[in-house]
């Protein structure tokens, strides 16, 4: 591969500037133009969307790659001035581009350790969202609304690009990837003349009821995430803990759910227990 690219400098030694310019452009279209074919061609293919992603990149890539391959030897005479050049070259885009290059680094990171994937929920520092696309330079995320430190699940519609040097620099957290489940709580307060152990029977009731089997869904899902990392729960179960602060007993029920679901699980339980604890004089909220 060298020895033919060192013969093809050779040859153009003795062409003049203004041709290799022209050659150079040749190229280039003709480059642009077999990779609007293609990506073309897979538009129109069955792929699914994902898929369709997928290649075209790759596509993008190596079409990237093969006219890097065959355009710099037209400007380059000798092998020693090829590396010559590309090391100049590359210790000027690193310290020109110190970020980029970092970023550059994380999507190498990225796609080694496979800390998140097209698909996964990840709040990357301050920012919140399910991953769209990872690029050279930027991760693009569809942002999900937060409050609180509680995940709604809900989009908001606005697309993030976040630098990928983020990754080597900020604190990530993969709601999806491993275990696509999390732990959630919904405090419930009452009155300190309300019959709280009928209001917890009535909890766990609604909880059952809401959260059915996903329990061993849950499992199933646990005993394939803790083949590859320690991930360990004793206990699945929803449960409620009582505690008693400032003048009221306060009822906390801990469940367990999937990621992205949060949200529309809260609205339905904190209806049912609105109109359940309606039906009851002895239990009243706070």
């Amino acid at each position: 591969m060298a020895e033919s690219l060192l013969e093809l400098s050779l040859k153009f030694q003795t062409v003049s500037i203004l041709v290799r310019i022209i050659i150079t452009l040749v190229l280039i279209i003709i480059f642009h133009l077999v990779k609007k074919s293609i990506c073309s061609f897979i538009d129109k293919s069955k792929f699914d969307s994902k898929n369709i992603i997928k290649y075209k990149k790759t596509t993008a890539l190596s079409i990237k790659i093969i006219s890097a391959i065959i355009i710099i030897p037209i400007w380059m005479y000798e092998s020693k001035d090829i590396l010559t050049f590309l090391g100049i070259f590359s210790a000027g885009l690193a310290f020109a581009f110190r970020d980029v290059v970092a970023s550059f680094m994380g999507w190498l990171i990225i796609n080694a350790q496979k800390p998140f994937q097209v698909g996964d929920r990840i709040k990357l520092g301050k920012i919140l969202g399910d991953v769209l696309a990872v690029g050279w330079f930027y991760t693009t995320i569809i942002e999900v609304m937060e409050d609180e430190n509680k995940t709604y699940g809900q989009s908001t519609g606005r697309i993030t690009h976040i630098p990928n040097i983020k990754v080597l620099t900020e604190e990530l957290i993969n709601e999806t990837n491993s275990f696509p489940f999390t732990w959630n709580e919904l405090e419930i307060n009452l009155t300190l003349k309300s019959n709280w152990k009928k209001a917890k029977d009535i909890l766990m009731s609604i909880a059952k009821n809401r959260v059915g089997d996903i329990e061993q869904e849950a499992k199933d899902s646990l005993l394939i995430a803790s083949k590859t990392l320690p991930i360990y729960y004793e206990n699945l179960s929803h449960t409620i803990y009582t505690s008693m602060e400032s003048g009221r007993v306060s009822l906390k029920l801990r469940l367990i759910c999937k990621a992205r679901n949060y949200r529309n699980l809260k609205h339905v339980l904190v209806e049912d227990i609105l109109e359940e604890f309606s039906k009851h004089e002895d239990i009243e909220l706070l």
